[in-house]
């Protein structure tokens, strides 16, 4: 699962994995549109509802803070 985010400034994507062990490992990825600022972040989750929940909960965020979600193909 991929979701990418916009807005004026910055962009910001979070991927979804499933490793070989059954695990969920969520990357947030954030950065300036403009200038080379950014960095990555990698969490680790043993239950699926839980890391449904910090998806669901790093969308409203980011719709709060004026994102908006970008097509992707």
């Amino acid at each position: 699962m991929r979701i990418d985010f916009r807005n004026d400034q910055r962009g910001y994507t979070l991927v979804l994995h499933q490793d070989l062990l059954g695990a969920f490992i969520l990357y947030r990825h954030w950065y300036g549109l403009f200038n080379q600022r950014g960095g990555m972040k990698q969490q680790t989750f043993f239950d699926e509802k839980i890391v449904k929940r910090e998806i669901d909960r790093i969308v409203r965020t980011r719709f709060r803070n004026g994102y908006r979600t970008t097509a992707t193909l």
